[in-house]
């Protein structure tokens, strides 16, 4: 899978090309500054760990401001510890070559995501769509209000946060990805510059002027809109999107989709204000009026709702390599019934501590035994025992009991 966006190239094979000590296994993206490769990281007594390796391109080693931009970019996610965002291991040269080791998010982005839904029949749901937003807001604000080591705030703004760069893994945890275009107060050389989609740009982005958080708010309401009506909010050419961004206000998501909850379209529209003055102010902001409309509507949007979506309609499995497995292949898996257990498995050639043990566990034979009121002990008392027990006596006492698969009580 992409760790990137997809327009950046074509996924093309490299097998094991050594890189210092990491080992290309394959290219992944190609942009305009930089190939990303997924690699792979080996240690002491056969660990190892894959990740990716974003590589500046030879031709821009010698060009002073292309690189000063790739070494910020790897300075500035240093600098930044959230789990919607992808840690940064290391920033490094080997062969004249300037890399960045940083986390592999295997995943898909939400404009493939958004597409590989409507195919598969199923629209991204409404509880989906807000889990998204919510962990890139989270993101968003904790790169925001990060403050380097010296106590001066780093002054983030991401100038280019489009579905492209919004990845979503299988675990339904989403990331913000591409930081190359980021404005910060490292550097006062691009200030001004109008760098990123004009599609997903602020009004005052777009007019050059000076921009803040509330500059990515904006950008993060459009892709709200967009999740949420299924439409896009800005088409037409690059001088159609600007004007319309600057010039109108947009189209209430009620226009679109008949039914559209009026809390959440005040929400969006406050999100969507041309005004900065007038917009929500803040990425934790907009998450709590979310996480409030989602309570009070009874959504799910926790990164469950997110990876059973993703599941159904981008089902994927893992290409294996029994090479790199570490679980002795003799040993099952948990859950697995006794009936099932062959000893024979365990020849006298087995060795002596694989530090693994099998677990001996039986298919439950009593569904009344399944709830949570009773202790383990209680339940082996119930398999064994033949007369009348009083289940008073099973009963747990320490603390109120569990209920693990009664219905809730009302």
């Amino acid at each position: 899978m992409n760790t990137l966006p997809a327009a950046w190239g074509i996924i093309a094979p490299v097998s094991g090309i050594p890189f210092g000590r990491y080992e290309l296994l394959r290219k992944l993206a190609a942009g305009g500054m930089a190939e990303v490769f997924l690699a792979r990281e080996w240690g002491e007594a056969g660990f190892f760990r894959e990740l990716a390796i974003k590589r500046l391109f030879p031709h821009l080693v010698d060009h002073p401001p292309s690189l000063r931009s790739f070494q910020i970019e790897a300075r500035l996610m240093g600098e930044l510890c959230h789990p919607n965002i992808p840690q940064v291991y290391e920033l490094g040269q080997f062969d004249g070559q300037w890399f960045v080791a940083m986390e592999y998010v295997d995943g898909h982005n939400i404009a493939d995501l958004s597409r590989m839904s409507a195919r598969a029949g199923y629209p991204i749901p409404l509880s989906v769509a807000l889990g998204i937003v919510l962990q890139v807001a989270e993101g968003l604000h904790h790169a925001h209000e990060r403050k380097d080591r010296a106590g001066r705030s780093i002054g983030f703004v991401h100038r280019d946060l489009t579905p492209h760069n919004i990845m979503v893994t299988a675990d339904g945890v989403a990331k913000l990805m591409d930081f190359g275009v980021a404005q910060t107060n490292a550097t006062l050389e691009e200030r001004g510059a109008v760098r990123g989609t004009y599609a997903y740009m602020a009004p005052e982005q777009v007019r050059g002027m000076a921009l803040d958080r509330r500059s990515d708010v904006f950008a993060l309401g459009i892709i709200l809109y967009e999740l949420t009506t299924g439409t896009r909010l800005f088409t037409g050419t690059d001088v159609q999107i600007m004007t319309a961004v600057t010039e109108r206000d947009a189209p209430p998501p009620s226009s679109r989709v008949s039914g559209y909850p009026q809390d959440l379209e005040a929400i969006v529209m406050a999100a969507l204000a041309r005004d900065p003055d007038h917009r929500i102010a803040s990425a934790a902001d907009l998450s709590l009026h979310l996480w409030n409309f989602a309570v009070r509507n009874g959504l799910l949007v926790g990164p469950r709702a997110i990876a059973h979506h993703v599941q159904l309609v981008a089902p994927r499995s893992r290409l294996l390599d029994e090479e790199l497995g570490f679980v002795d292949p003799r040993i099952s898996q948990p859950g697995i019934p006794i009936s099932d257990f062959d000893p024979s498995s365990f020849s006298s050639e087995a060795p002596e501590d694989t530090g693994i043990r099998r677990s001996w566990i039986p298919a439950p034979s009593d569904e009344h035994l399944k709830s949570g009121v009773f202790s383990d002990a209680a339940r082996a008392v119930l398999l064994e025992e033949d007369d009348e027990i009083d289940l008073a006596d099973l009963l747990e006492d320490d603390g109120p009991p569990e209920w693990d698969d009664d219905p809730p009580r009302r």
